[in-house]
């Protein structure tokens, strides 16, 4: 086997465990020593023999092996943990089919409606009126959004701040990333937990509002976030290489079948008992996170 002349090569010796040795080139003080002596203005690097200069605590082969288990086996359940994320994520998308099947070719027949025919897009600021100035909103930049529909709604700006030259919404809006490659590695979000129900954010949004009785931010949201629709966003970008965007004119485009309002509800109840699951095992993981650096601590960094 070969390497890139970016990695430097570490091979354990018979007082070494190797798992041991891999677990120390993670820890705060083998980065930290490396950082420190780092080279390079655009891109620092370390040499070989700065790597090989590093002190390593050695206690014996067999002590090595305990800790390398232990923490081989927090950081397993800390993956098994995020699989199952990944798990419940992936049954979200499973009940929208079994609710809706595909809302393109709409097996269920009911009537299709463009995007824009069941959303308001990109609502105009000017519903605000004469909003005092000391008024705080939520300010969501790109990076607060998840690729899985989670938001960061905790960062707030005073309404002059972002008044002008920034995307305006408002609770229960859906975000839509626009901009390549973040529409198509699936950002998005429903605008939840907005300090007075207003946010502003990035300029890369498109905001889809749901119609009363018409239609559920859940449902749209989830909708947006299909495979097949950001397949079908990407088709209709339009711009030069790198800044790609879609158009707002592509939701009076795309067309799918409309469910009734009920059923929408009857599925966002679904999908807030799996978000609570999801929020449990979330917690699960940041426990196991800690527990991780502690032991890491422990051993390597004390």
């Amino acid at each position: 086997m070969v390497a890139s002349t970016g990695f430097c090569v570490l091979r354990s010796r018979d007082s070494i465990d190797s798992r041991y040795l891999f677990q120390f080139t993670k820890s705060k003080t083998f980065i930290n020593n490396l950082v420190k002596v780092a080279k390079g203005a655009s891109y620092p690097a370390v040499s070989n023999a700065d790597v090989y200069g590093t002190y390593i605590p050695l206690p014996s082969v067999e002590t090595q092996r305990k800790i390398a288990n232990e923490l081989d086996t927090v950081y397993e359940l800390s993956q098994l943990h995020k699989h199952q994320i990944e798990e419940l994520d992936q049954l979200i998308k499973s009940v929208f089919y079994e609710m809706f099947g595909d809302p393109i070719r709409n097996e269920h027949g009911w009537e299709k409606k463009s995007i824009s025919e069941i959303s308001i897009i990109n609502p105009n600021k000017s519903e605000l009126g004469n909003l005092n100035d000391d008024t705080l909103v939520s300010f969501i930049q790109m990076n607060s959004v998840s690729e899985t529909g989670e938001i960061d709604s905790g960062q707030t700006r005073e309404y002059p701040e972002v008044r002008t030259g920034y995307t305006y919404f408002r609770e229960n809006d859906v975000l839509f990333a626009k901009i390549t490659p973040c529409m198509e590695n699936g950002k998005g979000a429903v605008a939840r937990n907005l300090f007075n129900g207003i946010g502003f954010g990035s300029t890369e949004f498109h905001v889809l509002r749901p119609i009363e009785h018409l239609t559920d931010s859940e449902w749209l949201y989830r909708l947006t976030s299909l495979p097949d629709f950001r397949i079908n966003a990407e088709k209709n970008m339009t711009g030069s290489a790198g800044q790609k965007r879609v158009p707002a004119s592509f939701f009076d485009k795309f067309s799918v079948g409309l469910p009734p309002l009920a059923l929408q509800q009857e599925y966002k109840k679904i999908v807030n008992q799996i978000e609570s699951q999801k929020f449990l095992v979330r917690q699960s993981i940041d426990e196991t996170q800690r527990l991780f650096d502690s032991l890491m601590s422990k051993y390597f960094d004390d």
